[in-house]
């Protein structure tokens, strides 16, 4: 009874020091720059195929999985601009080399809307946002996913892990391709 009981101290501990790491290794996370936003639409929806270039300082390889996010551009007047939620499968990245930033680009699959003037009067804010060389905005990310972080043999991986408000600040000159 004492070794189960030993067992399952360790592995509760493992699993908060895994989960400290994860977080950790979140905040070397950079959004450089969005390099495309090709818009789809259907009869019934719009959706949007968006291309983002990571930067990445941390010294482990990261992926996060089954990552179900919101996306929201904020203006410098705090102005909100809803994009819509990804459906993306998995985001790889890749780990640094002595600190030097790695890149990574990563599409991001994202439902934006129903085939309506709500959604189609929230992409025209956005495109006057985004498009316009002069505006700062921020990107943020909010929503629900597993982050795993490579180990010698493999991967672990925390569950459902929440993001909320993960703010970037795209650093190199916007040029984003609208299609």
């Amino acid at each position: 009874m004492r070794h189960l009981i030993v067992i399952l101290t360790i592995y509760l501990f493992s699993l908060g020091t895994t989960y400290a790491f994860s977080l950790e290794f979140v905040e070397k996370l950079d959004i450089k720059a969005i390099k495309s936003i090709n818009i789809k639409q259907t009869d019934d929806e719009f959706r949007a195929t968006v291309v983002v270039q990571f930067g990445s300082t941390a010294d482990m390889a990261l992926k996060f999985r089954n990552a179900n996010f919101g996306i929201t551009f904020k203006n410098d007047k705090e102005t909100e601009i809803f994009l819509g939620t990804t459906q993306s499968a998995e985001l790889f990245f890749p780990k640094s080399n002595q600190g030097i930033e790695e890149l990574k680009e990563e599409i991001l699959e994202v439902y934006v809307g129903k085939n309506e003037l709500n959604t189609i009067n929230r992409m025209i804010a956005m495109f006057n946002l985004i498009g316009n060389p002069s505006s700062e905005f921020s990107m943020v990310l909010s929503g629900i996913t597993d982050v795993g972080t490579k180990v010698k043999r493999g991967w672990i991986y925390q569950k459902h892990i929440e993001i909320e408000d993960f703010t970037f600040h795209p650093t190199i000159q916007r040029e984003v391709l609208f299609k």
